[in-house]
């Protein structure tokens, strides 16, 4: 596999003989990467990146490479034209994911792509616990949340890492997937989705043969969403939700049809069938902004007096875990986050198989921002210590095995040479990941394949085992617990 343009090590040496300290002074992120413009022909880099190795930003074959904002991706983020084309907590994310085959050829973080009126998701989310403990890794400017005003930085941990793992969160077997709320099913032109999967695992799974279907179907979609959009403007919230139906059957991988649905059906006051749909979305994806939501709504009163209503069913259904799980959706999309955190802390006692509102509510209790004095936003903060021994790169080396979900087994393979692969049982294919890895300057493991990042957050037990946590997940993510073979 070819090596990072940042490449692991950092300064200088072969990889061969008998070098064992793999060491970087930097992770990457998608924006600090370089990329290859299809369109233009040209390479260049993203935002704060250098160097010369291609990401895949098109070409056109099936699979998503070439279709929509896979083309032009890069490329927009770069000359920085308008914002909506690439999320800008995706490229600035430590784990992520920029391969069209984790997420279909329709990605949350490209919706404005795809969608005019859509303005945007969530851009607050932040995780206040990685700040403090690595304090020398500071929020961008660029979309900070309020209560905020720091300087550029290379990346920040923001939200779930499924957000920007896509599936990969899941067929690495880091996180498992139920959807505790029963949605009704949609019917395509090739299958009946159920919503028993997040939705990146339903968009890698039907996506178009070929990019002049894909056009074909985003097409049909489209005009059917603008269907929808026109009835429910007009009160008309069936005739809305039978249109958002059809727009999925068409483009069933695009999560912005099925965001669309559970807002018809929030409107018809189908408060479980709506928590059903929104799982599935929030497990792939951060939700909508408040400007995406209210814009469906031709009266914004309209709106308030569907909320009231559901606030209204919650307080008399104090043990319902859906209604909650739907109000603290809606909630997050106000930005009103200690009221979604309360919601979401509710649904995790009344529904502990919800791991989705769990996540949310980890997050969310380490997220409202606390404001900052003054002269504490014009130097950088003092690193702050890790709690943790040291880790030898040499300690590393060998095979790990850890238990997953349903029983089966991750396998971590670390090389002296600085290669590894990661294997999942409960994956289609056994190996998910291979590439390279190394220790970040403060002790972070990272693995980086093509167009894929994971950085974990390791530390030895008392009993020899590794155990290994995404880095920036919420509290309470329990990680894996490595074993060596």
């Amino acid at each position: 596999m070819a090596a990072n343009a940042r490449a692991v090590g950092g300064g200088g040496g072969s990889r061969g003989g008998g070098r064992t300290a793999v060491r970087s002074s930097h992770i990457d992120t998608v924006a600090t990467r370089p990329f290859y413009n299809a369109r233009a022909g040209v390479y260049g880099a993203y935002a704060g990146g250098g160097g010369t190795r291609p990401i895949r930003a098109g070409g056109g074959a099936a699979g998503g490479g070439g279709y929509g904002v896979w083309r032009h991706a890069g490329y927009h983020h770069h000359h920085h034209h308008h914002p909506r084309h690439s999320h800008p907590a995706f490229w600035h994310s430590v784990n992520y994911a920029y391969r069209p085959s984790v997420w279909g050829y329709r990605p949350w973080w490209g919706a404005g792509y795809s969608h005019s009126w859509h303005h945007g998701s969530w851009n607050y989310g932040w995780n206040r616990h990685w700040h403090s403990r690595y304090a020398y890794y500071r929020r961008p400017a660029l979309y900070y949340p309020p209560g905020y005003r720091v300087r550029y930085t290379s990346f920040v941990p923001w939200g779930l890492a499924s957000w920007t793992l896509g599936r990969l969160a899941y067929d690495t077997g880091y996180y498992s997937y139920h959807n505790p709320y029963i949605a009704p099913p949609v019917t395509t032109h090739t299958t009946v989705i159920r919503y028993s999967e997040p939705i990146t695992v339903v968009a890698s799974n039907h996506e178009p043969t070929s990019e002049e279907a894909a056009a074909t179907a985003a097409e049909k979609s489209a005009a059917a969403l603008d269907r929808a959009r026109a009835a429910f403007r007009a009160g008309d919230y069936l005739a809305a939700a039978t249109a958002a139906e059809e727009a999925i059957s068409h483009t069933p991988g695009d999560p912005v049809p099925h965001e669309f649905r559970a807002l018809t059906l929030f409107a018809l006051g189908r408060y479980d069938d709506a928590a059903g749909v929104l799982h599935s979305v929030l497990a792939s994806g951060p939700g909508w902004d408040w400007e995406t939501l209210i814009g469906s709504y031709g009266d914004p009163e309209r709106y308030t007096g569907h909320l009231r209503k559901l606030e209204e069913y919650v307080a008399a259904n104090p043990d319902a875990a859906a209604p909650h799980f739907l109000l603290g959706y809606h909630y997050m999309v106000g930005e009103n986050l200690p009221e979604a955190q309360s919601m979401f802390d509710r649904v995790a006692t009344l529904q502990p198989a919800d791991s989705v509102a769990r996540q949310l509510e980890a997050l969310l209790a380490e997220s409202v921002p606390a404001p900052l004095e003054p002269e504490a936003t014009e130097e950088a903060p003092e690193p702050v210590e890790a709690d943790k021994a040291p880790i030898v790169a040499e300690a590393l080396h060998g095979t790990w095995k850890a238990p997953a979900a349903g029983g089966k087994a991750v396998t971590l393979s670390l090389t002296p040479a600085g290669t590894f692969t990661w294997s999942y049982e409960g994956a289609e294919k056994g190996e998910v990941l291979s590439g390279e890895w190394s220790l970040d300057d403060d002790g972070l493991l990272v693995l980086k394949d093509e167009d894929v990042q994971m950085v974990g957050d390791i530390a030895f037990n008392a009993d020899g085992t590794l155990h290994f946590l995404l880095a920036g997940s919420p509290e309470g993510d329990p990680g894996l617990t490595f074993k060596k073979e």
